[in-house]
């Protein structure tokens, strides 16, 4: 009995010390600057055996207020992206993130804030209280939708972002946001077309390309391709069109076989200039420029054998024979 009764006592001297002096028995921590006055009054937030409740918060900060004045009645910077913020949360939602026994300064007694605990036409408007954070650029000042389209809620970065998103005004408007990316070669440099016809919205490369948008003849070809172009005898005194031998697609295999034309056999191993005397033109050749090829005895010797139309001399020979090899085109 007498174990009993000294505990019975002891518990109400713990009660009665605990309603007497709760600072000192129940205080778990330095109290924040604004309610420092509250130290001695535990039960202005505090309910025995129940803990605080935000109902207790809005005595003092009335919901209307927050954001916009303090407890003592002096406004708030109007910027403050707090009014909008404290607008969205519900007047029992105080406690998910306040706490009051973490030290003298408020924003260290802030807990994790919870984006569920907005309304969900709130959580859509991230601007309403995220305005201060929104970039200057092109990007965001021409993307539509909501930040949590591309943020997640924990941090802004890593974002991901749909280019579908953008504004239909400007989507095709690549170099309005990415004016440092473009290179300054010739091509990009006088290209009309939009980024989008060669490039997608996933990487620059690889490209796809077509010529056809870009040059009017085969003949600009050199103007972007001049480090490609070769340096042997045929390539370097040519200025014939690139695209008499090759397709845009890719430079090998070459539609040129001389062959075709000309089987350069026997003493026909000659420069391209001793026939082709008009570099820009490798269709025109003279056979004139060798041995008895003259006018005159060309002229004599076909007539002798009763030909009169020898002015296209591989319309005949095909090779150095002096027999002739065939009569059609």
């Amino acid at each position: 009995m007498k174990p009993l009764y000294t505990f019975i006592v002891s518990l109400i001297i713990l009660a009665a010390l605990a309603i007497k002096f709760p600072d000192v028995l129940l205080d778990p921590g330095t109290l924040m600057k604004g309610h420092h006055a509250l130290k001695r009054e535990c039960l202005s937030c505090h309910t025995p055996f129940q803990g605080v409740t935000s109902v207790q918060c809005v005595t003092c900060h009335k919901e209307g207020s927050i954001g916009v004045k303090n407890v003592a009645g002096a406004s708030l910077p109007k910027d403050s992206s707090k009014v909008l913020f404290h607008k969205g949360l519900s007047s029992s939602s105080c406690i998910d993130c306040h706490t009051d026994h973490k030290g003298k300064e408020a924003v260290k007694a802030i807990k994790t804030f919870k984006h569920t605990l907005l309304t969900l036409s709130l959580q859509k408007n991230c601007t309403a209280c995220h305005k201060n954070q929104k970039p200057a650029d092109n990007l965001h000042r021409y993307a539509t939708g909501n930040c949590s389209e591309c943020h997640r809620i924990k941090e802004w970065k890593p974002a991901t972002f749909d280019h579908k998103r953008l504004a239909t005004s400007i989507q095709n408007s690549c170099i309005t946001c990415h004016k440092t990316d473009q290179p300054n070669d010739r091509l990009h440099r006088e290209v009309k077309a939009a980024c989008s016809e060669c490039h997608s919205t996933n990487r620059w490369k690889p490209a796809t390309f077509d010529h056809k948008k870009f040059a009017a003849s085969g003949k600009q070809c050199i103007s972007c391709h001049k480090a490609d172009q070769p340096s042997d005898n045929l390539h370097r005194t040519s200025e014939a069109s690139c695209a008499t031998c090759h397709s845009t697609s890719r430079w090998k295999p070459a539609t040129f076989n001389h062959d075709r034309y000309f089987r350069l056999d026997s003493d026909h191993q000659a420069s391209c200039k001793t026939c082709h005397t008009n570099p820009a033109n490798y269709k025109q050749y003279t056979c004139y420029g060798c041995h008895e090829h003259s006018p005159s005895t060309i002229a004599e010797e076909h007539r002798e054998e009763g030909i009169y139309n020898y002015q296209n001399c591989i319309r005949c020979h095909r090779n150095g024979s002096r027999e002739r090899e065939r009569e059609d085109d």
